[in-house]
């Protein structure tokens, strides 16, 4: 028995190389086709390597911004801190969120959120976040995808503190986007996470994508650290 108590901590000290990493990830390749935003941008074999050696890869694709990361975190922490999003502020750059309609973390829900933008308009916006429950299914919990569409119906803005914040922002026009996990053991968790966002009027667009560029960025590490430090209330599964 000792000696396999050392094998597994010798494991868990290793963890996985970038070229383990990569297997993992090509080895699930065919569950791809069960995503639902199936034109989300992929990582090169080289991104994946590095995210896996510690880096967070990002870039954009015409006005998609991208990332890839690999995670010391279990995929069920990090699935509860993304459907969390009521609680993200303070973590990520927006500054207020509330549940508009739907069950906290659970499929369908619609949120509003609030962003301060240093020097231009703050923005406003809801999203309809659903989670790729087939996939899940599929995949034994072990691949998982959120996506979120959005945009600024004032009707869709049902509080008096979520109204109360409209005549100090801008709408934006549109967003979607989403995560894609993978759990590579039971420790750590690969990841993409894609934005496509049409700020709206008064963000010239070189501007714009240099915020989507970086946003994606501070974005994945925002939920890195709330998973790990802001105790989601979500399930853990």
């Amino acid at each position: 028995m000792r000696w396999l108590l050392l094998l597994t901590l010798l494991t868990l000290a290793h963890g996985a190389t970038p070229d383990e990493v990569l297997t993992r990830v090509r080895a699930i390749e065919p569950l791809r086709a069960q995503r639902v935003q199936k034109g989300a941008p992929l990582p090169s074999d080289e991104d994946i390597r590095k995210a896996a050696a510690g880096t967070v890869v990002s870039g954009v694709r015409g006005t998609t911004g991208w990332g890839v990361a690999v995670l010391n975190l279990p995929i069920g922490r990090l699935w509860a801190g993304l459907n969390d999003e009521t609680r993200h502020p303070g973590y990520t750059a927006t500054a207020y969120s509330e549940l508009m309609s739907g069950a906290p973390c659970a499929s369908g829900r619609k949120v509003f959120q609030y962003l301060p933008v240093p020097m231009l308009d703050d923005r406003w916006w809801v999203s309809v976040l659903r989670t790729n429950q087939t996939l899940q299914r599929d995949s034994g919990g072990a691949v998982r995808e959120l996506y979120f569409q959005g945009g600024s119906d004032p009707a869709e803005v049902t509080s008096a503190a979520a109204r109360k914040l409209l005549p100090e922002a801008a709408p934006i026009r549109s967003t979607r986007g989403g995560w894609f996990l993978v759990a590579i053991d039971p420790y750590t968790t690969y990841v993409e996470y894609h934005s496509n966002t049409d700020p709206g009027e008064g963000v010239p667009q070189s501007v714009a994508l240099k915020l989507v560029a970086r946003g994606v960025r501070e974005t994945i590490l925002a939920m890195e650290k709330f998973a790990k430090e802001g105790h989601p209330v979500c399930p853990v599964f």
